[in-house]
């Protein structure tokens, strides 16, 4: 199947990017990714995704983590270089205390 991956640059999922969409898709499961082009992706498949943001979020949603655990965790995605939008992600961490 041939995808439009128009919306954003850089690399095409890799075969082992749509080995586990599609494992997502057949269990009926959320995918975690944060690669964007692998997201319109599974869009286009009505797959849901998540990304770690929102699974620190669901973990806190779910008391498997507490909301100061899940910031020291984003710092230290911050730290390793991560690229995430962090006011957004702090903001929406702090929203669940």
């Amino acid at each position: 199947m041939l995808y439009q991956l128009s919306a954003k640059r850089g690399a095409k999922p890799s075969y082992h990017d749509y080995l586990a969409l599609a494992l997502a898709k057949q269990e009926s499961c959320t995918l975690l990714t944060g690669d964007a082009n692998l997201r319109i992706v599974a869009s286009q498949e009505q797959v849901t995704v998540m990304g770690s943001i929102g699974l620190l979020c669901a973990m806190v949603e779910n008391q498997l983590l507490r909301v100061d655990d899940a910031l020291e965790a984003l710092q230290r995605m911050k730290e390793s270089k991560r690229r995430l939008p962090w006011a957004d992600a702090v903001k929406m961490l702090e929203e669940l205390r």
